[in-house]
């Protein structure tokens, strides 16, 4: 018991008292100052009165600093607001700017005005303008040179090219192809005077070119007025027959080309040659050709 009284008045006494506050005082400066508060004599004294005036300096300093903050931003609303020299010219700039782009849609305009006009003038082709050159039975069909042999690949694609392009003007044309009939390539060359390459195509009796100048002219636009007066083509399929092939195989020597026939009185049996197919054991379909 005695040993918790004496630690009670220990901590009492450690209590500071009225009369020791301003002493307390010293303990909230820095410890450079305390030093020196220890070597002095005479310590100074801290009243209410020094705080008093410090924080009316303050004060009157924040007040002076909020009105030039107030001076500084009205500045700036100044000069933020009054245009510059740079503002100006690029002011002008964009007002040309404008201006040269109207007059240059107004040129870009009587440009497109005046092309329109001299397509307007402009007349399209006629068959006429063309080299007269009659293929047989072709005087008044359009008939068209082709190859289904795809040893040339360039060749093969244009042949696609120009039979893609006729049957999508649904026009009734005839295809003639000459790896499928030595018949039809002997009458392209025969033509033409020399040995030329598929596709050719002739409209009514009149030589239009190959793949490019075909190509040409449905890009220009003048292939259909080419084509004009062609019958139509109703038929919503391939043909039955020969699936747009134009050939079909022999029946008689079911592609063979050889017939077993025998000798009259001597009855000896041989083979000769099929009179209904041609070199390749076919023969034109019945339906479509």
């Amino acid at each position: 018991m005695k040993g918790m009284k004496s630690r009670f008045h220990r901590k009492l006494g450690l209590v500071p008292t009225i009369s020791n506050l301003k002493q307390g005082l010293v303990l909230q400066l820095n410890p450079q100052d305390v030093c020196c508060i220890q070597k002095c004599s005479n310590p100074p004294i801290y009243d209410d009165q020094d705080h008093k005036g410090n924080n009316l300096a303050e004060l009157e300093v924040g007040l002076h600093g909020s009105e030039d903050d107030k001076h500084s931003e009205e500045k700036d609303m100044e000069f933020e607001v009054t245009p510059t020299k740079g503002s100006k010219e690029k002011g002008l700039v964009e007002e040309k700017n404008i201006v040269a782009s109207s007059t240059n849609l107004s040129e870009t305009n009587m440009e497109l005005n005046s092309m329109q006009q001299l397509e307007g003038s402009r007349e399209y082709p006629s068959l006429t303008d063309f080299e007269e050159i009659y293929p047989p039975g072709g005087s008044q069909a359009v008939i068209l040179y082709t190859t289904s042999m795809r040893g040339i690949r360039k060749t093969f694609q244009d042949c696609n090219t120009v039979r893609f392009l006729l049957r999508s003007f649904k026009i009734i044309y005839h295809e003639r192809d000459v790896s499928l009939h030595l018949e039809y390539r002997e009458e392209l060359w025969k033509i033409l005077g020399g040995k030329v390459i598929p596709p050719k195509l002739f409209i009514k009796g009149r030589y239009i070119g190959g793949a490019d100048e075909v190509v040409g002219l449905h890009e220009m636009g003048w292939l259909g007025k080419l084509l004009d007066g062609t019958p139509i083509d109703f038929a919503d399929g391939p043909c039955k027959g020969c699936a747009c092939m134009r050939f079909a195989i022999c029946s008689n020597c079911n592609g063979s080309c050889k017939v077993f026939t025998t000798n009259g009185d001597n009855k000896n049996e041989c083979f000769t040659r099929c009179p209904e197919c041609n070199e390749n054991g076919l023969v034109k379909c019945p339906i479509c050709c």
